[in-house]
């Protein structure tokens, strides 16, 4: 139901921060709205999606373990992730400088990504339906 997730501080470069996502899916946190939080996921290679460089941001929907018991019992942290794609292949707007993303019609519901490749929390700002 948790995710952390090791940043680098802001502004400092040998000072790390400990970002806890959560997904806890339809339920109720604390008599309030379900968290399911907004991450940033690495989606491509650095030159893909212009300034989001290869990241897209993704709802975390949940976290799994997977044990693999025929490969030396090893196991592997895996998350459903809910992606969003990038407007304008991820340049930002003339208008308010900002880079737009929006939920895909065409994508799957889910994607099942390694946590590995989720990089921190994403901050949204919503502007309109999608």
């Amino acid at each position: 139901m948790q995710l952390e997730i090791l940043g680098v501080a802001f502004q400092e470069s040998d000072v790390y921060d400990i970002h806890c996502a959560r997904c806890i899916g339809p339920l109720h946190f604390r008599n309030q709205w379900s968290q399911n939080h907004w991450v940033w996921a690495q989606a491509g290679s650095e030159k893909m999606y212009g300034a989001l460089r290869g990241r897209l941001p993704a709802k975390l929907v949940a976290l799994f373990k997977i044990r693999d018991y025929t490969c030396e019992n090893t196991v592997r942290r895996v998350a459903a992730v809910q992606m969003l794609s990038a407007v304008n292949s991820g340049f930002p707007s003339d208008i308010h400088g900002l880079v737009t993303v929006q939920m895909s019609e065409d994508a799957r519901e889910f994607m099942i990504v390694d946590v590995q490749t989720i990089d921190g929390l994403a901050h949204l700002i919503p502007e309109g339906e999608r």
